[in-house]
């Protein structure tokens, strides 16, 4: 999905021609001023809001290694604006306001704050209500939950960048069956771990082309490693697999597609493409034969 955001932001100038250029042919992006602040419009793909913002920010760091990212700026909109934009009359959206219509799904989401005498909503909220009926514009903006996640990481994430270290972005590598918890018990305990002086800078020095943002994949022993590998991102090549063992413990094995420079790839292995992330545990521990597999050794996935 692919997610607009509106950031408020330093370090760049709408009188920089050579950063306006980049905003606009490398991110098709618009830069603004308003009342001396700038601000930045500009779309990235991902899985959820937090992971495109995720990716957004490593993307810029890359071709604006001066560029701030501040806050989201809150699309607000009142009743008026929110009747033109779906081409409704106020009355209508009033109604809707009000639950006196459409009280079959979820309530109008409660106002942002109050402008003036009126009440204010963030769009993304507004928009998210109107696509349960199949309205609304085919924008997606974060939502005002994630809008604010998104504020709380951003000094986070650009603290980790400056360091030269890499953005952690986890992902399960399955979702919505009885299992999700002991993949979230994965996440958490390398989350743990990944706060012990020098452990980030070891998995920062696994394999990958992509140095500023670093995929993990927490997975359980019955995953499927074709599940594995559908949760690297369209613009990665390597990722890692984290995962717990018989006994507990955390494993972190170097992971990427078919077009890994340098990877054993798991059918050399005698591995298929139904195999399990405990089949290649069983690898590394038995071993294929003559082809070494350590936890270190880099796997592509077929």
């Amino acid at each position: 999905m692919e997610y607009e955001f509106h950031f408020v932001v330093d370090g760049i100038d709408v009188e920089d021609d050579e950063a306006v250029g980049i905003v606009h042919d490398t991110f098709d992006g618009l830069l603004s001023r308003h009342r001396g602040r700038h601000f930045l419009d500009v779309a990235e793909s991902g899985a959820s809001a937090i992971d495109a913002a995720h990716r957004i920010v490593v993307r810029l760091r890359k071709s604006l290694p001066g560029l701030r990212l501040l806050r989201t700026d809150p699309d607000l909109v009142g009743v008026s604006d929110i009747a033109e934009r779906v081409e409704r009359s106020r009355q209508n959206v009033q109604q809707w306001v009000n639950g006196e219509r459409r009280q079959d799904k979820l309530p109008f989401p409660d106002p942002e704050g109050i402008a003036g005498r009126s009440p204010v909503w963030r769009w993304g909220d507004v928009n998210a209500w109107l696509a349960q009926f199949g309205e609304g514009d085919d924008v997606r903006t974060p939502t005002r939950e994630e809008a604010l996640t998104i504020d709380f990481l951003l000094p986070k994430w650009q603290r980790t960048l400056d360091d030269g270290l890499p953005l952690v972005h986890f992902a399960a590598a399955e979702t919505g069956d009885h299992r999700d918890q002991e993949r979230e018990t994965v996440q958490r305990l390398l989350e743990g771990t990944l706060t012990l002086p020098g452990v980030l800078e070891r998995i920062a020095a696994l394999p990958r082309t992509e140095q500023q943002r670093l995929t993990v994949v927490c997975a359980v022993l019955p995953d499927r490693l074709s599940s594995v590998v559908s949760r690297i991102g369209h613009d990665e090549v390597w990722a890692v697999l984290a995962y717990q063992g018989a006994e507990g413990e955390l494993h972190l094995q170097p992971v990427g597609t078919a077009k890994a420079p340098g990877a054993v790839l798991v059918s050399s292995l005698g591995l298929s493409r139904d195999a399990t992330v405990g089949d290649l545990l069983l690898v590394q521990t038995n071993g294929p034969g003559d082809i070494p597999v350590t936890p270190t050794t880099p796997v592509g996935l077929d």
